[in-house]
């Protein structure tokens, strides 16, 4: 780990214990990003990361990206990270402020369930070959919420006004692989906190005199999330690595994949363990959780990206499958 990115996560770590309280979290919780934790990231420069040609390499933004998924921040600093990235990479001059992004489908007159769309004052949208930067205030017709809580708005495209639009080759595929790139990441990030959770509640939780960490069910429950939780870490490491510049589809397809199985075997694994107590909002467990099955379906499900795996390897021919597997290392 690099001393850069080692400051940039203890600083991400102090910010968070220091406004991102129980209250301050129930109160974005199906209400919008934390204003609070927002400037106070703001003050850090941490919501002006992603440029191509900046001084912190893309995988220490990564890495931070990965750190506000274990915190299950309630602020759209993973989206505005990868939306400069985009905007950057299309030459196109950056906002200020928060960024979302969605990708435009078949000509539609809306976006759908775009991640923090109604307090965004920008949006980077893809359509067919062409990236555009549109300002969406008051463009919003419909707010709605994912299973975590965070904010999937609808956008009418017609009270959005486009500041810039410049050509990208694959513009739609492109954004798309970039956004499950981003939810592998944070999906790494949420795995990790949530086998912590689980960590500390078996071994703090005692029935029949001794914790409960010590049953054999127990601890062959600890052992699956912890190697679900490393899979999905190496397979999101792998895509980053390998999207450095923009992001590689195979390699993302496979991180996709990954962390969005790990998602659901390790949430089901988590409330096993904890029982009832895991089911109540006074445990911060569901704030992990809620967000691995909400996050393993954003820009395609395992499902998805599976499939495409499969074409691709199927393209190639059986005889193919181990050199186009090791070519990634």
């Amino acid at each position: 780990m690099s001393d850069i990115r080692d400051e940039m996560l203890r600083t991400l770590d102090r910010i968070v214990e220091a406004n991102l309280t129980i209250a301050e979290r129930e109160k974005a919780d199906g209400n919008g990003p934390s204003a609070k934790l927002w400037a106070a990231l703001t003050e850090q420069g941490m919501t002006a990361l992603g440029e191509t040609d900046s001084e912190i390499p893309f995988a220490d933004a990564m890495a931070l990206v990965a750190r506000s998924g274990y915190h299950a921040v309630p602020v759209p600093l993973a989206e505005t990270i990868m939306a400069r990235r985009l905007l950057s990479r299309a030459d196109i001059a950056l906002p200020e402020g928060s960024i979302t992004l969605a990708a435009r489908a078949g000509g539609q007159a809306n976006l759908v369930g775009v991640a923090y769309g109604g307090t965004a004052a920008h949006v980077v949208v893809a359509d067919g070959d062409s990236l555009h930067l549109l300002q969406v205030t008051n463009a919003v017709v419909h707010n709605a919420y994912n299973q975590a809580g965070e904010p999937r708005d609808t956008i009418d495209l017609g009270k959005a006004k486009t500041i810039d639009r410049k050509p990208l080759a694959h513009a739609t595929d492109v954004l798309i692989a970039e956004g499950a790139l981003l939810r592998s990441v944070q999906l790494a990030g949420a795995l990790s906190r949530t086998l912590e959770h689980c960590l500390t509640w078996v071994n703090d939780r005692v029935q029949f005199g001794k914790p409960i960490a010590r049953f054999q069910a127990i601890q062959h429950a600890m052992a699956i999330m912890a190697s679900e939780a490393a899979a999905a870490r190496a397979a999101a490491d792998m895509a980053v690595e390998a999207s450095e510049k923009q992001a590689d589809w195979f390699a993302v397809a496979v991180a996709k994949s990954r962390a969005g199985e790990a998602a659901g075997k390790t949430a089901a694994a988590a409330h096993a363990a904890f029982g009832a107590m895991g089911f109540t909002r006074e445990h911060p467990l569901h704030y992990s959780t809620r967000r691995l099955w909400a996050w393993r379906d954003d820009f395609g499900s395992e499902v998805i990206w599976q499939s495409k795996i499969g074409q691709h390897m199927a393209a190639k021919g059986g005889e193919n499958l181990w050199a186009t597997l090791t070519e990634m290392n």
